[in-house]
Formats: structure tokens, C-alpha cells, sequence
């Protein structure tokens, strides 16, 4: 063996030991600055929407507001006293909202968020036919001119949206990675991120799309559906279906803050579906950050709803109240080079120059 295998094969080792124990990736104490914030404020929003103030007085009210609704099943009910400060208090607490904590009802959009989850493991037949799910929410969520009416009849599962299934799993699976961060060194914690990106991702395209559905078939109030302007809702590019929430609502969707977040893991969402060009960097420092990036595109999602006039929903408001985390190197030395100085290092190094 030469020198220099045997020096590779000591770094390996040394990885190998260190990866049991040395979290890479670490999470802070808090979500994006202002999320907490923010989240309250949607929160009253969307249960108090009766009551027309300022923030600036929100956050002067004490005074507590019962919310009145119905349960499914026709059961009056009433939430506990709420106002902006006692839900911002759970927040800074809990890292969260809970909605049960004040007996609230559910926070969803109907037809973006409700879900019809069903599962069978069987099949069932005779004489007088077969037993199936056959689902009319479609119907209720884009009208009765949708054509679609799934019928589930043997072993699997039926479902109508992701939007709730791919908010928690996308929380779950990012809050793993950083966890299992010490074996980041691993094809697997990559492969994982692959996928969470590729989720984080698709949240958007899934929201945009159910959102054109809506418009072609059963319209809100004030919009206005062309399919010649808007085009075909296959083979697009990102970019081109945001611009329907203007050309349906009118609205704009004022998200420059956060394009720098979403042109980031699209173009990596691509790299790592298509694996174009055929070479990888991922460091974990830069991982870090689009980890941050992830909470951005939440925030998207956030402005999309407002712009379309569309409830928030409980995941939506939970995913932009994760938290931030840290890249920490295994040691501390006194100076770092920044990260993403120069295309030709790094990630950008194994990628088409722009």
C-alpha cells in the first residue's frame, strides 16, 4: 500500500469515528426573523377576520374573542377566548400553533387542503357487485363540472390533495436530516435530501395546479379564467404558472424577497432529478443553507394564498415557524473562507456556468 492510500484510508477512519457523534448541521433556537410574528398575526387573521384592526392594535388588545362554528355533523361549538397576544404567547412557547389549545376548528382551505385519505387493505365482491370508494370531493372542491370521480374498489389508497401529507412530511423529513446530521457524510443523508427538496419543490407546482383547476371549473368570485392566456397547465416552466395567479386574480404576488430561495432549490431540484451535468457538490455548509431556503419557499406558499384569496392552513403556518439552523464545522479555526465566493468552488464548481 503507498503512502498516499494509506493516508486516504487514516481520513476515512477518521470520518467514519466522527460520524456517531459530531452533529454537522445544528438547529438555532428560533425560526426567520419575524416568523413568530408573523404567524400570529395570520393565525388572528384567519379566525378573526370579523374584526377589522391595525396590528399596531392587535398588539395592544386584551380583550379575548370566542369564535362560533359548526363541527361536520351540525355540533355548536365555541373556542376559548383568543386575541393576538395570547396566540403569539403560545407560539414563543411551543415553537408552534395548536389550534385544540383554545378548542379552535379546524385551520384549513377546503379545497386546497381537504384531504379524502382513504385506505383498504381488501377486496370485496359477489354477486350483487363490489364493494368501492367512490369519492365526490373533487366535485365539492372544483365543481360539478369536474370530470374526475375516483373510485378506490381493492388493497391502496385514495386521496384528493398532498398539500397537508407533504407540509408534515416536509417538516419530518428536514427536521431528520438535521438530527441525523452526523452521518451527513453518507450517500444516504444525501439521497434524503434529494428527496426533501425535490418534495419542498413540488408543494408549489401541486398548489399552482389545483389552483388552475379551481379556475378553470369552478371559479371565485372576481376571477377570470382564459385558457389562451394562461396556456396549458402541462410542460411549463415554474415561472410561467405564477404568472396565473395575476393573469386569473389580478393580484400580485410580490415574493422578490424570497426568489433567491426558490431559484436556488428549483435549479438544484433539477441537478439532482436529472443529474445534468453529470457531476455533484454538496457541502454541508451549503446544505445549511438551503435548509433556511426550504422556510422561504413556506413563505411563498403564504403569499400565494393571501393573493388568491385562499385560507391558510394549519401546516402552512407551522412550516414557516421551523426553525433555522447553523452549519458547525468539526473544529473551530480562526478564520473560514466564505462560502459561495466563486462559481468555480464548491457547488457552483459542478455546475453549467451560467
Amino acid at each position: 500500500m503507498t503512502t498516499q492510500q494509506t493516508q486516504l484510508t487514516v481520513l476515512t477512519t477518521k470520518i467514519i469515528s466522527v460520524q456517531t457523534t459530531h452533529k454537522f448541521i445544528q438547529l438555532t433556537d428560533k425560526p426567520k426573523k419575524g416568523l413568530n410574528t408573523e404567524a400570529g398575526f395570520l393565525v388572528v387573521d384567519h379566525y378573526l377576520k370579523g374584526i377589522k384592526q391595525s396590528r399596531d392594535k392587535w398588539r395592544k388588545e386584551k380583550r379575548g374573542f370566542n369564535v362560533n362554528y359548526s363541527e361536520p355533523n351540525g355540533e355548536k361549538k365555541q373556542s376559548n377566548p383568543i386575541n393576538y397576544l395570547v396566540v403569539a404567547e403560545q407560539i414563543r412557547t411551543t415553537g408552534n400553533f395548536n389550534p385544540a389549545a383554545f378548542n379552535l376548528p379546524r385551520m384549513e382551505c377546503f379545497w386546497l387542503d381537504h384531504s379524502l385519505d382513504m385506505k383498504i387493505n381488501f377486496h370485496m365482491t359477489d354477486h350483487t357487485g363490489t364493494f368501492g370508494i367512490i369519492s365526490g370531493i373533487p366535485q365539492q372542491q372544483y365543481g360539478d363540472r369536474y370530470p374526475i370521480k375516483p373510485n378506490l374498489q381493492r388493497e391502496g389508497h385514495l386521496y384528493t390533495t398532498f398539500q397537508p401529507q407533504l407540509l408534515n412530511r416536509i417538516i419530518t423529513q428536514r427536521k431528520k436530516l438535521i438530527e441525523n446530521s452526523n452521518f451527513a457524510v453518507e450517500d444516504e443523508w444525501v439521497f434524503d435530501l434529494r428527496n426533501l427538496i425535490s418534495d419542498t419543490i413540488s408543494l408549489i407546482d401541486i398548489t399552482l395546479t389545483q389552483f388552475y383547476i379551481k379556475a378553470e371549473y369552478d371559479p371565485l368570485p372576481g376571477w377570470k379564467f382564459d385558457k389562451v392566456k394562461l396556456g396549458e397547465r402541462h410542460g411549463r416552466r415554474l415561472n410561467d404558472k405564477f404568472k396565473w395567479v395575476y393573469q386569473v386574480t389580478g393580484n400580485n404576488l410580490n415574493i422578490e424577497p424570497e426568489l433567491g430561495s426558490l431559484n436556488m432549490l428549483k435549479d438544484l431540484r433539477n441537478h439532482l432529478m436529472h443529474f445534468d451535468p453529470p457531476s455533484l457538490i454538496i457541502t454541508l455548509e451549503e446544505a445549511a443553507l438551503w435548509l433556511n431556503q426550504i422556510i422561504d419557499i413556506g413563505i411563498i406558499l403564504v403569499k400565494m394564498r393571501k393573493a388568491i384569496n385562499a385560507e391558510l392552513s394549519l401546516g402552512l403556518v407551522n412550516f414557516i415557524l421551523q426553525r433555522e439552523v447553523i452549519f458547525v464545522p468539526l473544529t473551530t479555526i480562526r478564520t473560514r473562507k466564505p462560502i459561495g465566493t466563486s462559481p468555480n468552488e464548491d457547488y457552483f464548481s459542478a455546475t453549467w456556468k451560467k
